[in-house]
């Protein structure tokens, strides 16, 4: 009896990994078509829409999206545009885009998009750095900090 349900309990499991297989490979399709029909939305003359494609396009880190991304941050297009298309390069991580971010900080017309791109590009360099800060405990009287004649060691014991 006991190996009956042995066997049963092996099917089963075998049936679920094949279901879950089945269902991760559907869900890479899905994602497939919607990063195509996103990249076809950043092609639009509708506003609206290439900035809602744009948007999500960093949002899915679509590394896809790159160069159209930069092509806009760097085409005669509205500030809007740009600036959707620097945070989303800015999402996605991508060394070409993040150098095309850093290109905007110094050559655009625009002081908006300049100071909005230098603000992505810090956040993006505050986030990846590399070493972590360490500090070292300390000893408050080792500070020797005085003010108007007390030290600040006086309140530490």
């Amino acid at each position: 009896m006991t190996r009956n349900k042995i066997k049963y309990v092996l099917i089963l499991m075998i049936i679920f990994s094949v279901s879950i297989f089945a269902g991760n490979k559907n869900l890479e399709e899905k994602y497939k078509t919607i990063e195509d029909n996103l990249l076809v939305g950043l092609q639009t003359d509708n506003l609206g829409l290439k900035v809602s494609a744009a948007y999500f396009l960093g949002e899915m880190k679509s590394e896809r999206a790159v160069i159209p991304l930069m092509k806009i941050l760097k085409g005669n297009t509205t500030d809007e545009e740009k600036l959707i298309a620097a945070l989303s390069l800015c999402k996605i991580k991508s060394e070409k885009g993040m150098f095309a971010v850093k290109q905007r900080i110094k050559f655009d017309d625009s002081e908006r998009v300049k100071r909005l791109c230098d603000i992505f590009y810090k956040n993006y360099l505050f986030e990846n750095i590399e070493g972590k800060v360490i500090v070292e405990p300390f000893d408050i009287a080792d500070l020797n900090i005085e003010y108007k004649g007390i030290k600040l060691s006086q309140f530490a014991k």
